[in-house]
């Protein structure tokens, strides 16, 4: 997207989505009236506008769609950037500006894009009266869920930033960055109100569309990110006790018929499998764009089937590059290929972590061992609750913690996330990267929005 102001720019690009998305609509109406008048009033175009969001975050590059695994990864400590691109080592090397492209295109633009693409659905399904109760609850609650998601990673990422919440370019033109809490008010709100309008089962025979057990279970992580213990533990329980999900090898994990998927994203170029397969895993004899961190390399224990399973390893000129091996595909050539894989946006050994962590700050320590040795036991290590079952709250959360960074490594962005609200963040970064700055644990506005917009002010430490 081109350094234009947003709302402008996105509301017209709203409306040729919208209109994209339907190929119901008459040609000669006006763009305005067929989004407003028609889009909606039928179940298939209505249908194909919302699924159209997920569409639009697969086929781009965002926080989502390999992103946040390999521009967060390199940013905090996971990955290592071996490339020659200038505008994705600010990001490995503590130089991030606001004139980076890639900030603005990837992150910025795309996020309110999508958001813009949810806020037109959601006014149109509220508006509609044609279309069966049960159908405008589904595609409200997805609408809702995918803004509330964007928000999240904007709010972690960037702090304060825009609360768009409708199409209106009056009241958008001019909107300054919303307040943290605001934002995490509008998240809150809109995680709930999917619960109410989404039902258990899943729209398709795939998980690539969004069920009630999704939006509580990133209720359940915004939940822990506020501290809310006994909120996130709520919802946590709720998902693991649907009875719908279970622990899966770890070679199955990321299959499009895994059991632990809560929630994946199915890619809209077939033949590219997943993103983070095809930004991690090298072609040929070249080495890996990402490389996985010697500290990440060494923190995995002795036994640790997560080592073996999901991190390969390829030599190059004689060095050895580990790189992150969750996803086992990249783009395939071959014509007779089948696509095995979708990206996983939330999966249940998230909730089985996150619960233990709650569990810890409560007080009930034997129940968050319980659940630390789910996660622990597929990944053929010793259990806590035998080698050490009087372990005290601190030393647990130390190796809650750890665990969290063994599940989850280079994957959406949770290690900086991680390292961001348990305060880890500069006692991490300091040692490691020259130049370092408290001010980073925030990215840069774009500076090409702040000069559009005056009413934009940009993050402390950048200009």
């Amino acid at each position: 997207m081109t350094h234009s102001k947003l709302p402008g720019m996105l509301l017209t690009g709203c409306i040729l989505f919208l209109l994209h998305a339907c190929s119901l609509l008459q040609a000669d109406l006006p763009p305005e009236e067929a989004a407003g008048r028609k889009i909606f009033e039928d179940a298939d175009s209505a249908t194909a506008a919302v699924t159209g969001i997920y569409e639009g975050i697969a086929a781009t590059t965002n926080f989502f769609a390999g992103g946040g695994s390999a521009y967060g990864g390199i940013y905090g400590d996971e990955l290592v950037y071996t490339g020659q691109q200038a505008a994705l080592q600010e990001f490995g090397n503590s130089t991030l500006s606001s004139g980076n492209a890639l900030l603005e295109t990837n992150f910025w633009n795309n996020s309110y894009y999508f958001i813009y693409r949810a806020n037109a659905c959601i006014e149109g399904l509220a508006a509609s009266e044609t279309l069966p109760a049960s159908l405008r609850g589904q595609l409200m609650g997805e609408a809702k869920f995918l803004r509330a998601l964007l928000y999240f990673y904007l709010v972690h990422f960037f702090g304060e930033v825009p609360l768009i919440t409708s199409t209106d370019a009056a009241t958008n033109e001019r909107m300054g960055r919303s307040p943290v809490s605001a934002v995490k008010a509008t998240i809150t709100a809109d995680l709930k109100d999917a619960q109410d309008l989404l039902t258990p089962a899943y729209p398709t025979a795939e998980r690539a569309r969004i069920n009630k057990w999704s939006a509580t279970a990133l209720l359940a992580r915004h939940y822990l990110y506020e501290k809310e213990w006994a909120l996130a533990k709520q919802e946590a329980t709720a998902v693991i006790n649907s009875g719908l999900y279970r622990l899966m090898p770890l070679d199955s994990v990321f299959l499009i018929t895994s059991k632990e998927a809560i929630l994946q994203l199915q890619p809209v170029n077939k033949r590219h499998h997943t993103m983070d397969g095809f930004m991690f895993i090298p072609l040929g004899n070249t080495r890996p764009s990402f490389a996985l961190t010697p500290s990440l390399i060494n923190t995995f224990e002795p036994g640790d089937r997560r080592k073996t399973s999901w991190i390969d390893v390829k030599t190059v000129n004689g060095v050895r590059y580990y790189y992150p091996f969750k996803y086992k595909k990249r783009p395939d050539a071959d014509t007779n290929f089948v696509l095995t894989e979708y990206t996983s946006l939330l999966r249940l050994a998230e909730l089985y972590l996150l619960r233990a962590e709650c569990n810890i700050t409560l007080g009930a320590l034997p129940a968050a061992i319980s659940d630390i040795d789910v996660v622990r036991a597929r990944a053929g290590l010793p259990v806590i609750a035998h080698t050490h079952p009087d372990i005290e709250a601190t030393k647990l959360m130390q190796v809650l913690q750890h665990e969290r960074r063994t599940e989850y490594f280079a994957e959406l962005g949770h290690r900086w996330l991680d390292l961001k609200r348990t305060g880890m963040a500069n006692l991490v970064m300091e040692p490691l990267k020259q130049g370092w700055k408290s001010t980073g644990e925030l990215w840069p506005i774009p500076y090409a929005q702040i000069a559009l917009n005056p009413s934009l002010v940009q993050n402390d430490g950048y200009y």
